[in-house]
């Protein structure tokens, strides 16, 4: 290896120039070199690429890292040995020639009698070399099980040179403990390492493994005939030894069996406690709320009150008699107008009022609309920052919020988990509001908190109902509405058939690109979401940002590592970062995108310490800056996921449809993507698929449990 170009710090990514022979200049190398070494001999296996800027590149998918044979190449590895300069690694060669790093690592003794190599020094050195070598061995065992490079330099940066043992021991633990390794793999590996299919390792594995299904499909629980048949299904084991995997797996503390109902351990104690602490607040006696005539906002407050419709004005009662509230209702029926009154009511009376909700962007529009300052829940609950109790959350219950009424808007994105750690925040004693439309979709996560809270019977519902959306009712929304690409713009709601996917693709970006800006004034960029119910296929987020990023923003100056960004690129943050205070869901633009030094291909004149990936994002004017890994919370956001937009709104919404997103099309997937558009609602796709959608309410309920434990509970109180 000629140098090490870029190397991310966590592993994950790393731009390399080797010498190969037969070629005068060096070739770039990308991919995921998990602590590469200037000096190693490597032999790579990938493909070929043409970048737009840097030219021809290598992309590795596999590399087997071996010690260097030539007097040449091992003193240019010695140099990377801390303690090891030229000169040294000069007398090293001289001295013990090409097996010089045998000597080095078997027999330091010998090595510290080279002048320049104390005795401390020496071994020293032969520790480090004893690692790399390790480091290596694990490689290579790693890819010779079919591990692509990518996996295994992750498997190597957890397990360490412990890798080898650890998964010839079990290699099931890999779909645990290793992001994007999942039971296939897993199960793979293990089948090569002689693993039986009725190995008790591989029955529990997938039992855990469908039980992990279940929950990223939402629910809390599953059905022990349900689980059965289907880990009986991808495991080909007699559903007798399915049922044994289970009992073990109950017994050693991983699941928790209820009647039929199988838990992972941890959800289980999520939704028991969750309800738990629900009731302990509901049946605390009632607030006590003493106007204050001095209060600055009484007049305000008492013309807002005079406005309020009969419903609306029974909410803000409601809300000043029960500890634990829900008000729920969709767009356009006066939640916002309820909220403002609410708080206004408990800020006249001197109480503390938290605002929150699940993302940023719902936060900020919770903040606008009430003039009072909303944050994410996360950062209401000083998530990081944990207390003396095991939540990594700084409030819980031995550090509980100092409030008097906690408001939660966008309450059908909680999940369990987030709903637990929210309520055992609430102190005994003060009062908490949950707010949303518990029509949308539910949240991303299992559970689905808000419409278990209303079916259960137990709190207070202030249901609002001036809501007049065709969808709720099962009817399609086109009616007269039907138009063609090329119609004249007057309504708020078009549906413009597209059969074919890439037709559908190629209207979606024209509308993006033209019809809508030059008909309503829209900002393509800024007021246009175009919203998607899958992330693959032809019809799906990932290939729709392909394509509206090529026409809006086709001379942006892109990163090199493969990210796919440009400069002026609309992009969204998926995770939440306190640090930046940058959270799931903003959207912003890419202001800057570059490396700090030559980017890959411009020369050898430069410094490893210049080589830093940069991204600069504009979030509404504020701008935060990105370096090397940290531009991994970034995403296109051209195109996004109806479950990404929920908490947010658009001037526009563009709404991709079709038969190809058949499974995921339900009613309340339709009517959250409708309801995110404030001025401008554009579906494309296929009627049929609007159909189905507007149609299928069945199995969109999920398995959980919450509903009956609250019922339970405030039963016996």
């Amino acid at each position: 290896m000629r140098r090490v170009v870029y190397a991310a710090p966590d592993g994950s990514f790393a731009v390399l120039r080797l010498a190969v022979e037969g070629r005068a200049l060096p070739v770039t190398v990308l991919g995921p070199f998990a602590e590469a070494v200037t000096g190693e001999l490597m032999r790579v296996e990938g493909t070929w690429e043409k970048h737009p800027v840097h030219g021809e590149q290598f992309r590795a998918q596999r590399a087997v890292v071996e010690v260097p044979r030539t007097p040449d190449g091992v003193q240019r590895y010695l140099q990377t040995l801390k303690g090891i300069g030229p000169a040294l690694a000069q007398r090293l060669v001289t001295s013990f020639g090409v097996g010089a790093l045998e000597v080095l690592e078997n027999e330091p003794w010998r090595s510290a009698q080279v002048r320049g190599m104390s005795k401390k020094r020496a071994a020293a050195v032969a520790v480090e070399t004893a690692a790399r070598r390790q480091e290596r061995e694990v490689m290579v065992f790693l890819q010779g099980l079919g591990v692509s490079l990518a996996y295994a330099a992750r498997i190597r940066r957890v397990y360490g040179n412990d890798a080898v043992q650890k998964v010839r021991d079990n290699p099931y633990r890999l779909a645990r403990d290793i992001p994007g390794i999942g039971f296939l793999l897993a199960d793979r590996i293990a089948r090569s390492l002689g693993i039986g299919a009725d190995s008790p390792l591989r029955l529990q594995a997938g039992v855990l493994h469908l039980v992990s299904v279940f929950v990223d499909e939402g629910h809390t629980f599953a059905p022990i005939d349900e689980l059965t048949g289907r880990t009986h299904e991808a495991l080909a084991i007699e559903p007798e030894l399915v049922a044994t995997a289970i009992d073990q797996l109950v017994q050693e503390g991983a699941l928790v069996r209820e009647l039929d109902a199988v838990y992972p351990a941890w959800l289980h104690r999520a939704e028991t406690e969750a309800a738990q602490r629900l009731v302990s607040l509901l049946v605390a006696p009632p607030p006590v709320l003493n106007p204050d005539p001095a209060w600055p906002g009484t007049a305000v407050q008492a013309a807002l009150m005079a406005r309020l419709s009969d419903g609306q004005r029974a909410a803000v009662k409601l809300s000043q008699e029960s500890r634990v509230l829900v008000l729920t209702g969709g767009p356009g029926t006066g939640k916002t107008t309820v909220l403002r009154a609410v708080v206004g009511a408990w800020e006249a009376a001197r109480k503390r009022v938290l605002l929150a909700a699940p993302t940023g962007r719902a936060a900020k529009r919770l903040q606008d609309a009430t003039g009072h300052a909303a944050h994410t829940v996360h950062r209401t609950l000083e998530w990081g920052r944990p207390s003396a109790g095991k939540s990594p959350f700084g409030r819980d219950l031995q550090r509980p919020l100092e409030v008097d009424l906690l408001v939660v808007d966008e309450a059908s994105m909680l999940d369990t988990a987030l709903f637990r750690a929210l309520v055992q925040a609430v102190p005994l004693g003060a009062s908490l509001m949950l707010v949303g439309d518990v029509d949308q979709l539910p949240s991303v996560g299992a559970g689905q908190v808000l419409a278990d809270v209303i079916t259960s019977g137990v709190v207070p519902v202030a249901r609002l109902t001036d809501d007049a959306y065709r969808i709720l009712s099962g009817q399609v929304p086109i009616g007269g509405l039907r138009a063609e690409e090329g119609g004249a713009a007057g309504g708020d709601f078009y549906f413009i058939p597209a059969e074919d996917p890439e037709r559908l693709r190629e209207v979606v970006v024209r509308l993006c690109l033209q019809r809508i800006p030059e008909a309503f004034g829209l900002d393509p960029r800024r007021d246009i979401q175009v919203l998607s119910p899958m992330h693959r296929g032809p019809a799906g987020t990932e290939e729709l940002n392909r394509a509206l990023q090529q026409a809006l923003n086709p001379d942006g100056v892109a990163l090199d590592e493969g990210r796919g960004l440009r400069v002026g690129d609309k992009v969204m943050q998926v995770r939440n970062d306190y640090d930046r205070d940058v959270f799931n869901g903003d959207v912003g633009l890419v202001r800057m995108a570059a490396r700090g030094g030559d980017a890959p291909g411009h020369g050898d004149d430069r410094t490893d310490d210049d080589e830093h990936a940069q991204v600069q994002v504009d979030f509404d004017g504020r701008l935060v800056d990105y370096v090397d890994d940290e531009i991994d919370q970034l995403e296109l956001a051209y195109a996004v996921s109806v479950h990404k937009s929920q908490g947010s709104e658009y001037p526009a919404v563009v709404i991709a449809l079709h038969t190809q997103h058949w499974l995921l099309l339900r009613r309340n997937l339709l009517y959250t993507a409708v309801t995110r558009g404030k001025r401008l609602v554009v579906i494309v796709g296929s009627e049929r698929a609007l159909r189905r959608a507007v149609a299928e309410i069945a199995d969109s309920s999920r398995h959980t449990g919450l509903s009956q434990r609250l019922a339970r509970l405030a039963a016996v109180h």
